[in-house]
């Protein structure tokens, strides 16, 4: 379910390099989420992502931060995905990325252009609760 307060990129336009529009703040210094269903980030590709010569390719890490992005350092990242006629596509299909047990207060995504820029692609991301059963 999506939520409004929970949500990191809003058919955030990427065609290059950067940050999700949105950083979340879970209100303690060192969050323990602790035992319970899992919390992850779920994506929806809300317009298709393209390059001049398909060559460009997307990798999406998770960020966390102790001073709202003052520094940060990688918690999560996905492999690089490549454009091609058949991937990142509108309604198109992004591995969910669990958010670890334990992290620092803030939290962001960071959206890694490679290749060459894309001319176009819009990316929603949000944090959901998972099954435990099968999320990535």
């Amino acid at each position: 379910m999506m939520d409004s307060k929970n949500m990191f990129s809003d058919a955030q336009s990427i065609t290059t390099s950067a940050a999700s529009e949105t950083i979340l703040d879970f209100g303690v210094a060192d969050a323990n989420l602790g035992q319970g269903s899992p919390l992850i980030i779920r994506f929806i590709v809300e317009e298709t992502f393209d390059s001049a010569g398909d060559s460009a390719t997307l990798t999406i890490a998770l960020q966390d931060s102790a001073t709202d992005f003052g520094g940060s350092h990688v918690l999560l990242q996905t492999e690089a995905i490549a454009i091609s006629a058949t991937t990142i596509i509108k309604g198109g299909y992004i591995p969910d990325i669990k958010i670890p047990d334990r992290h620092l207060r803030y939290m962001r995504l960071y959206y890694t252009v490679a290749g060459e820029a894309f001319s176009a692609g819009k990316l929603t991301a949000w944090i959901d609760i998972g099954s435990g059963e099968g999320d990535s």
